[in-house]
């Protein structure tokens, strides 16, 4: 249960919810990548950045990719010190187990038998 504990970085308001779920398949390689292009360092992508991130940095003023920047970076670190590949890959593997956890005792509760 520990790891459902940690939380990665705070998600800044200025960037839109629908690039956060951009960020979850990539590696802290990758993020670091997407922050130096996001703070125009560099005009080639990084590999593993998705299309959709590229063309919704297009339409993004500068302060969102500022944040942008600072946030993937943290996310970065973060999954660094975790030794996890991705965001996804953190959090998918214990709420899988919870998930499968908490239906076998709800039909437990209720006198049925876990289904496997």
């Amino acid at each position: 249960m520990e790891r459902i504990e940690m939380i990665g970085p705070e998600q800044p308001e200025a960037i839109p919810d629908f690039l956060f779920e951009q960020f979850a398949d990539c590696s802290p390689e990758t993020l670091r990548g997407i922050g130096q292009y996001a703070r125009s360092e560099t005009y080639v992508a990084p590999d593993g950045m998705p299309d959709a991130t590229k063309e919704a940095f297009a339409l993004q003023d500068d302060e969102t990719l500022a944040a942008v920047a600072a946030y993937v970076d943290d996310l970065a670190e973060f999954l660094e010190m975790n030794d996890a590949d991705s965001l996804a890959a953190l959090t998918d593997d214990d709420g899988d187990e919870d998930e499968k956890w908490g239906h076998k005792k709800i039909l437990e509760w209720h006198g049925g038998s876990p289904q496997k």
